[in-house]
């Protein structure tokens, strides 16, 4: 009924039209996340070649999207980017299986920590990461005044 595959260079317009979904939604809520623009094409793109982006499926059907890779910031640690369930198919707890998922591909890989961002204090979604073990460690600003991201982190070790 769920499966997660790597993404196909074919499946790209797949990826960001749930990216573009997602972005929408949040931007209904007064939080600008994703752009979607030609950049996001760009590196979504990049990113399928050097295979880090996952879709998961639902009964067949591509529901969501995540992307991991190494996190440019912190050595040793696996960044999970773009996670994202199609609207239709969130609260089926996808984005649970998505976690899951990201945690057992970081520790097969060998990493030592997992780490991601959320634009918003969702308490519901910030509970999860913690049940999951992650860690709050709070605000993060890469573009002042525009995005707040609040990261989470866990150790793999």
């Amino acid at each position: 009924m769920v499966e997660i595959k790597l993404a196909k260079e074919s499946q790209l317009l797949e990826v960001l039209y749930i990216v573009r979904e997602c972005a929408q939604q949040l931007l209904d809520k007064g939080v600008k996340y994703w752009h979607n623009s030609h950049g996001d094409y760009a590196n979504i793109s990049c990113d399928i070649a050097n295979q880090y982006v996952y879709i998961i499926f639902f009964k067949k059907v591509p529901a969501g999207t995540l992307t991991l890779k190494p996190d440019e910031n912190v050595d040793n640690a696996l960044f999970i980017d773009r996670l994202a369930i199609f609207p239709h198919y969130q609260r089926r707890g996808l984005a649970k299986t998505m976690i899951d998922f990201a945690i057992s591909e970081a520790l097969v890989q060998g990493y030592q920590i997992i780490r991601g961002t959320i634009p918003v204090d969702d308490k519901a979604l910030c509970q999860m990461l913690e049940d999951k073990g992650f860690q709050n460690r709070g605000i993060v600003s890469h573009v002042p005044n525009e995005i707040v991201k609040i990261l989470f982190e866990k150790s793999l070790i």
